[in-house]
């Protein structure tokens, strides 16, 4: 199978070492000295101590900022941050023909949309990905999770495609423990639940998630934010099999304790946030619906004040 990466940062890169370690051409669409580094020495996967992993290094095909150059794929992963995607899509067309997929990774429910506005729901993967992965430096990918997880499932009415299903094998094959599901929304909007609330609370307090669950105050509150989403995402039409709140919940306490959001990261370190993709599209879809979200308002109001401080600063 043919992939591009677009937006190859920590995900995006990661995935495709993944994918050309394990035999699969593989474009990486990226920019300036880390696409530099990429060219020169490859992707280098750095893993913390907590993962117990060995550093490695893959070579993918071809690296790029020029989608152009490409070439139409089987598989278009959009990686990027939520505020480059529009930007990113906007060069894509030479890569995506009749048979494309495009498998969007985003946090939030926002991605997703666009690319079927944009290329058809048919060819659209809404997708997610349980990791911490960050660009330690150009070309070097920090992985404080292994081993890292996905899942992804078409829009309804279509159904699992025979390359949705090949693309699941390629990956698990690759060392990334994927499943794919028949409604890509449900997924989608069970981890937004879950990044929606630890992002924000991660990012006000700039606390790791150990010292966030150990503290019943913040547990209470996250609980409250993820009991918001999830009546929006029923009201919006998605059905859970089982309880997104509660899985949430779990997830973060089988994580690292020394975890952070990158949303967290980013507004440490004076970059742009995603806060209007996760927290503003809960609130903004709830009231699209007419869900009340206070908790998620709040966070969202506080989140947006603080980024825009950081970003000026």
């Amino acid at each position: 199978m043919k992939f591009a990466i677009l937006g190859a940062g920590g995900v995006g890169a990661y995935l495709g070492a993944r994918l050309a370690k394990s035999g699969h051409p593989v474009a990486l669409i990226a920019r300036g000295a880390h696409a530099e580094a990429l060219q020169q020495h490859g992707v280098r996967i750095q893993p913390t101590p907590q993962t117990q992993q060995s550093p490695w290094v893959a070579h993918p095909a071809f690296v790029t900022d020029t989608p152009a150059q490409v070439g139409v794929c089987d598989v278009v992963i959009t990686a990027s941050k939520n505020y480059h995607l529009d930007e990113l899509l906007g060069h894509a067309q030479p890569m995506i023909g009749p048979r494309t997929l495009i498998l969007t990774l985003q946090n939030g429910i926002t991605a997703y949309q666009r690319v079927a506005e944009l290329y058809g729901t048919a060819a659209t993967l809404p997708g997610l990905i349980y990791c911490e992965l960050s660009v330690e430096e150009p070309g070097v990918i920090r992985s404080g999770i292994e081993p890292v997880r996905l899942t992804y499932g078409p829009l309804p009415p279509h159904a699992i495609s025979p390359l949705a299903q090949a693309l699941m094998h390629a990956l698990n094959d690759a060392g990334a423990p994927t499943t794919v599901v028949p409604d890509g929304r449900a997924a989608l909007w069970s981890k937004a639940i879950f990044v929606a609330a630890m992002s924000a609370v991660t990012t006000l307090t700039q606390a790791p998630l150990g010292p966030m669950l150990a503290d019943s105050e913040i547990v209470e509150t996250l609980t409250a934010a993820l009991t918001e989403a999830r009546k929006v995402a029923e009201a919006d039409g998605v059905r859970f099999d089982g309880d997104p709140v509660a899985s949430a919940l779990a997830t973060a306490r089988s994580m690292p304790a020394t975890a952070r959001s990158s949303m967290a990261r980013d507004v440490a370190n004076g970059r742009s946030t995603e806060v209007e993709s996760l927290n503003g599209a809960v609130v903004a879809k709830g009231r699209a619906l007419g869900v009340t979200t206070p908790v998620n308002q709040a966070l969202y109001a506080l989140l947006r004040l603080r980024s825009q401080q950081e970003i000026s600063a």
